[in-house]
C-alpha cells in the first residue's frame, strides 16, 4: 500500500486545508521537519484515522482531532487517496464536531449544530462502496490486509517505542508480543488448561471426600472381633484393606439377620394358635348370644304381625270404597259436561240459523236493490239506443237523397246517366247545400251500434240480476218458514224484529247456560278434589301399612334363619370342643393373657430384626459405593495427573527446568525472526561490530518468567552481555534495527501484504555523525526502488543531509505544511 493523496481540513494543529501530495516523490527518504508541537506526527495520525477512525498514538480518537485554529465554517475532514496492488481507493472521513448552523436565531445570528460523523469509500471505478460506517470500516480494512494495530506496527516506528521494545524485560516484552502477533489464544490455552487442571483437582478432593463419608457410614456391630482392624483401615482411607473387611461384615449382618427372622417367625406361630383359640372360643360365645337375642326377638314381636295384616287389610278396603266413590263423582261431573255441551250447541246451532238468516235477508235485499238499479240501466239504455237509431236513419236518407244530385251535377249531354242510361237529362236534380257527409253518416252508424251493444250487455245484466233475486228470495223464503213457520213473509217488518228478537233470545239462553254449568263445574271439581285428596292420604297410609308389614314379614324370616343357621354352627363349634377339657370362657380369658405377652415379644423381635436389617440394607448400599466410587476415584486420578502434567508444562512450572511457558515459547519463535532480520541491518549499522542474541533456555535458569530475553553478541570479542550495556547510540541502532525487523515480520506474518511507506518518528538525535550516517545509508537501502521512507525530526544535520523535506510551520492561526525538493 503506498499514499497518493492526504488532504487534512481544520485536522489536529492545521486550521484551514492542507493538501500533500506524495506522489511528488516515487521513492527514496524524505524528512518530516518543524518546529515541536507544529503537527508533525498529526500527518500520520491523518492516515490511520482516515483508514481505522483512530489516531497513532491511541490516546486520542478522531472526535478529539477538531482543530482549535478552525472557525465554525471550517469543515473537519480528511481525505486520503491511496493505491493498493495496482488500485486506486479514495477515503473521506469527518469526526463528531460542532459547526455554523445554516439557520438563525431571531436576532440574526448564525446558530451552531452538530455535524455528524460519517465515511465514505471510493472504489477504483469511481463508485462509491454501499454500506454503513462499520460495513465500510470492515471494507477498508479487507482493502488494506491490516487491522489499526498492525498497520501502525508495520507502518509507523513511533517516538520512543523501539527502545522501550529494546529494553523490555522478558514479561514486558511477552505482553508487547502478545498485542503485536495476537498471541492471547496461548495464553487462553494455557489459562484452560490450568482451570481444567483445578477443576479436576476438586473433582478428586469431592471423590476421595465422598469415599471418606461413605467409609464413615460403615456400620460395625458390637463384638465384632476384626473391629479395630477396620476402624484403622477407614483412618488410613485403604479402600483396599476397607472393602474385605465390608464384605465379612456383610456376611455376618445376614447371618444375624436370618437368626432373627427365625425367632420372629416362632412367634408369629405361636401368635397364630393362640389367635385361633381365642377365635373359635370367642366365635361360640358371641353365637350363644346371638341365638339368645333372636329367640326372644321372635317370642316378643311374632303377635305383631297379625294386627299389621288386619290394619292392612282394613286401610285396602276403605281405599276400595274411596276410589269408586271418587269415579261415581267423576262419571256425574262428566254426564253433566256432555248435557252441557249439547245443550250449548243446540243454542249456538239456533243462534247461528238466525244471524244466517238475517245475513241471508241483507243479501236479498241488496239484490232487490242492485236488480232495480239493473233495471233502470237497461231502460236508459234502450232509450240511448232508439235515439242512435233514429239519428242514424235520418242522416241515411238525407245523405241517400242528396246522391242524386251529386250525380245530377255530373252528367252532360250526351252521356249516358249511371242510374237510368239516358243521355237526355232534361230535369236533373240538385244538392242541398245542408246535406250530410258519408264520414257523419259512418259515424252515427257506429253509435248505433255501440248503444246497441250497450243495451244488449244491460239487458243480460238485468236478467241475471233478476234471476239471482228471485233465487235468494226463495231461500229465504223457506229458511224463515223452517224457522218461524209458513206464515213468514220476508217483506214484512214485524218478521224481522221476530228474528231479531229470537236472535237476543238465543244469545241470552247461551248466557245463561254457560253460567249455569260454571258454577255446576266449580262445585264437582271442588269435590273431585277434596275426595282425591282424601284417596291419596289413604293410599299412603295403606302403603305405610304395607311396608311395615312387609318389613316385619321379611325381618322375621331373617331372624328365623339367622337362628336355624346359629344353632347349626353351634352344634359344628361344639364338635371342635369335644376334646378341650376347659371352657370357652376359661380358655378365651387365658388366650387373651398369651396373646398380649407374645405381642410384646414379636414386638421386641420386630425392632431388633429391622435394626439388624437396616444394618445390613446401609453396608450393602456403602459397599455398592464405594465400588463405584473405586473406579471412579482411578480415572479421576489419572485424568488429573495428565491434566496437570500438561498444565505445569504449558504453564512453565515444572522443576528444574526453565520457567518458560507456552504463549512465550510460540512468541520466542517470533522473536527469533525478528532479530535475524533485526541483525540483517544491524551489521550494517555498526559496520560488523556485533548482533542481537536471544538468550538460550539453558541458560536461563529458573528465576521468573523467561523465555523472551536479549543479549548483544560481540563479533569481535566472540563475546555476550546484556542489551542494557550498549550505549545511547548502540542503543538506537539496535533499538532500529528491531523495529524494522519487528515490522518485516509483522508484513510477513499478514501474508501478501506489502506496505511501500514507512514513517520514523524521531530518535536520531542520540546518535553520533557516524552511526547516523551508517543508520541513514541502511534506510536508503531499505527504501530501494519502489518504497518511500519518512523520518519525523527535527535534527539539524538530518535537515542537511536529507534533501526531499515536508516542512511543517505553525503559527498563531494554526500550521501549515509544504513540500521542499
Amino acid at each position: 500500500m503506498r499514499p497518493v493523496r492526504l488532504v487534512m481540513s481544520a485536522f489536529g494543529s492545521y486550521a484551514g486545508e492542507e493538501t500533500l501530495d506524495f506522489g511528488k516523490m516515487d521513492r527514496g527518504i524524505f524528512l518530516v521537519t518543524g518546529d515541536t508541537g507544529a503537527g508533525k506526527t498529526t500527518i500520520f495520525d491523518a492516515i490511520v484515522y482516515a483508514l481505522y477512525d483512530r489516531t497513532s498514538g491511541g490516546v486520542r480518537d478522531g472526535n478529539m482531532m477538531r482543530s482549535a485554529y478552525a472557525d465554525l465554517r471550517t469543515p473537519t475532514f480528511v481525505d486520503f487517496t491511496f493505491s493498493s496492488r495496482g488500485e486506486e481507493y479514495r477515503i473521506v472521513r469527518n469526526p463528531d464536531y460542532e459547526r455554523e448552523s445554516l439557520r438563525k436565531d431571531k436576532e440574526g445570528n448564525c446558530k451552531k449544530t452538530q455535524e455528524k460523523a460519517s465515511v465514505e469509500l471510493f472504489l477504483p471505478d469511481g463508485t462509491i462502496f454501499r454500506g454503513n460506517k462499520k460495513e465500510t470500516n470492515s471494507k477498508i480494512q479487507e482493502i488494506t490486509g491490516l487491522d489499526a494495530r498492525q498497520f501502525m506496527q508495520v507502518a509507523m516506528i513511533a517516538q520512543g517505542d523501539f527502545l522501550k521494545l529494546l529494553h523490555a524485560k522478558s514479561e514486558e516484552r511477552k505482553e508487547i508480543f502478545s498485542k503485536i502477533f495476537d498471541t492471547g489464544i496461548y495464553g487462553d490455552f494455557q489459562e484452560e488448561l490450568r482451570r481444567r487442571e483445578k477443576k479436576s483437582y476438586v473433582f478428586l478432593k469431592e471423590k476421595e471426600q465422598a469415599v471418606k463419608e461413605q467409609m464413615s457410614r460403615i456400620l460395625i456391630f458390637d463384638g465384632w472381633e476384626r473391629e479395630e482392624e477396620l476402624k484403622a483401615a477407614i483412618e488410613k482411607e485403604n479402600m483396599e484393606q476397607v472393602l474385605p473387611l465390608l464384605a465379612e461384615i456383610l456376611k455376618e449382618d445376614k447371618k444375624r439377620e436370618t437368626k432373627t427372622f427365625e425367632e420372629l417367625e416362632k412367634v408369629r406361630k405361636r401368635q397364630e394358635q393362640w389367635g385361633k383359640q381365642k377365635e373359635q372360643a370367642g366365635s361360640l360365645l358371641e353365637l350363644r348370644q346371638r341365638i339368645s337375642e333372636y329367640k326372644k326377638w321372635l317370642s316378643e314381636n311374632l303377635s305383631s304381625e297379625q294386627s299389621l295384616k288386619e290394619e292392612t287389610e282394613r286401610l285396602e278396603k276403605e281405599e276400595k270404597e274411596k276410589t269408586e266413590s271418587l269415579q261415581d263423582l267423576r262419571n256425574i261431573v262428566q254426564k253433566e259436561k256432555e248435557a252441557f255441551v249439547q245443550e250449548e250447541e243446540k243454542c249456538l246451532l239456533r243462534l247461528q240459523e238466525i244471524e244466517d238468516l238475517k245475513s241471508m235477508w241483507a243479501s236479498t235485499i241488496e239484490s232487490m236493490k242492485e236488480n232495480r238499479l239493473l233495471g233502470e240501466k237497461w231502460e236508459q239504455a234502450n232509450r240511448n239506443y232508439k235515439e242512435k237509431v233514429q239519428l242514424y236513419e235520418e242522416l241515411y236518407e238525407a245523405f241517400f237523397r242528396e246522391q242524386a244530385g251529386i250525380l245530377a251535377g255530373k252528367l252532360c249531354e250526351g252521356e249516358p246517366c249511371p242510374v237510368c242510361g239516358s243521355r237526355v237529362h232534361p230535369n236533373k236534380a240538385k244538392a242541398s247545400q245542408k246535406a250530410p257527409e258519408q264520414n257523419q253518416v259512418q259515424r252515427a252508424k257506429l253509435l248505433r251500434e255501440r248503444a246497441e251493444k250497450e243495451r244488449e250487455n244491460a239487458q243480460r245484466l238485468f236478467q241475471e240480476s233478476a234471476q239471482k233475486y228471485k233465487e235468494s228470495l226463495g231461500r229465504l223464503r223457506q229458511e224463515g218458514s223452517r224457522l218461524f213457520g209458513e206464515g213468514f213473509q220476508p217483506g214484512e217488518e214485524a218478521w224481522r224484529k221476530q228474528a231479531s228478537s229470537a236472535m237476543d233470545e238465543a244469545k241470552n239462553q247461551v248466557k245463561i247456560l254457560r253460567q249455569e254449568y260454571a258454577e255446576r263445574k266449580k262445585i264437582g271439581e271442588e269435590k273431585i278434589k277434596n275426595l282425591t285428596e282424601e284417596c291419596r292420604h289413604h293410599s299412603n297410609r295403606l302403603k305405610d301399612a304395607r311396608k311395615r308389614l312387609e318389613l316385619f314379614i321379611r325381618k322375621a324370616e331373617q331372624v328365623q334363619g339367622e337362628l336355624k343357621a346359629g344353632f347349626q354352627q353351634e352344634s359344628a363349634l361344639l364338635k371342635k370342643w369335644e376334646n378341650q377339657e376347659e371352657r370357652p370362657e376359661k380358655i378365651l380369658a387365658a388366650a387373651e393373657i398369651e396373646l398380649e405377652r407374645l405381642k410384646t415379644e414379636r414386638s421386641i423381635l420386630e425392632i431388633r430384626w429391622q435394626e439388624v436389617s437396616g444394618e445390613r440394607i446401609s453396608n450393602e448400599r456403602t459397599e455398592q459405593v464405594l465400588k463405584k466410587y473405586e473406579k471412579e476415584y482411578v480415572s479421576l486420578k489419572k485424568a488429573y495427573e495428565l491434566i496437570h502434567h500438561l498444565s505445569q508444562t504449558a504453564c512453565g512450572s515444572l522443576a528444574g527446568i526453565a520457567k518458560i511457558d507456552f504463549e512465550s515459547y510460540i512468541q520466542r519463535q517470533y522473536f527469533q525472526k525478528i532479530i535475524a532480520k533485526a541483525n540483517q541491518r544491524l551489521i550494517q549499522m555498526t559496520a560488523g561490530q556485533f548482533i542481537l542474541k536471544c538468550r538460550n533456555l539453558e541458560n536461563l535458569g529458573n528465576r521468573g518468567k523467561v523465555g523472551l530475553d536479549l543479549n548483544v553478541y560481540s563479533l569481535v570479542t566472540e563475546s555476550e552481555r546484556d542489551v542494557k550495556t550498549l550505549s545511547g547510540g548502540e542503543s538506537f541502532m539496535a533499538a532500529l534495527s528491531m523495529a524494522l525487523g519487528l515490522a518485516d515480520t509483522i508484513g510477513d506474518s499478514v501474508g501478501a501484504v506489502r506496505l511501500d511507506t514507512l514513517f520514523i518518528d524521531e530518535g536520531f538525535g542520540s546518535l553520533d555523525e557516524n552511526s547516523r550516517e551508517q543508520a541513514i545509508r541502511v534506510l536508503y537501502d531499505l527504501a530501494g526502488e519502489n518504497r518511500l521512507i519518512g523520518i519525523i525530526s527535527h535534527v539539524t544535520e538530518l535537515k542537511e543531509q536529507i534533501e526531499p523535506k515536508i516542512i511543517v510551520k505553525k503559527t498563531k492561526k494554526g500550521s501549515r505544511l509544504s513540500w521542499l525538493l
